[in-house]
This record gives C-alpha cells, sequence and structure tokens, in this order.
C-alpha cells in the first residue's frame, strides 16, 4: 500500500503544480483535488458495498451474517473517509506546495 500512497501524494503534488501554473486559484484547486479523492473513496465503497450477500453458501449462516457485517462496516467506514476528504478541502495547495519544496522534485 505505500506506493499507492507515494504515487498518490506525487501525484496530488503534481496536479496542484499543473493547475497553479495554468492561473487556477487555490480554492478552485483545493475543490477539484478533494472531490477526486472523495470520489476515489466512494468508487471503492461501491465496489465493497457489492459483496454484500456475497459469502461462500457453503460457510454457513452464521459466516454470512459475519460477512455481511464486515462489508456493512468496510463501507460506512468508506464513506467516512469521503466526508473527512471532502471536509478537509481548503488550504492545502498551499500545503502542497510547502510539502513540495521539502520534497524536491517528484520525479518519474
Amino acid at each position: 500500500m505505500s506506493e499507492y500512497q507515494t504515487a498518490g501524494s506525487n501525484a496530488r503534488l503534481k496536479v496542484f503544480a499543473l493547475l497553479d501554473a495554468q492561473g487556477v486559484p487555490a480554492a478552485e484547486a483545493d475543490e477539484l483535488v478533494a472531490a477526486l479523492e472523495a470520489g476515489a473513496v466512494a468508487g471503492a465503497q461501491s465496489e465493497v458495498v457489492e459483496l454484500d450477500g456475497m459469502a461462500p453458501a457453503s460457510q454457513g449462516a452464521r459466516f454470512a451474517d459475519g460477512w455481511d457485517e464486515g462489508v456493512m462496516a468496510v463501507s460506512e467506514a468508506l464513506v467516512g473517509i469521503a466526508d473527512r476528504e471532502w471536509s478537509r478541502r481548503g488550504g492545502r495547495s498551499a500545503g502542497a506546495s510547502e510539502l513540495a519544496v521539502h520534497r524536491g522534485p517528484t520525479g518519474a
């Protein structure tokens, strides 16, 4: 997972830099990136919800109940993450610029 986190962080920095270079205001850049991040989590949540009722029948009803409870718990957690990402918008492009200075070029 750490490679995905690193790639995501590098992509986020690049998106902020590209938007800044095109003259997109920081607040609008924040909104766009927050929407992308919250949307990605919402997409994952949609896939998790599809697993409800998909427990292997051979495992029995007790297993199926636990499966469905687990699906619901993960789904609710992902909704919370999407909500949190959306609510954290604002001020992140400035933070990303500062982070980029400390990290140097994101490279390929």
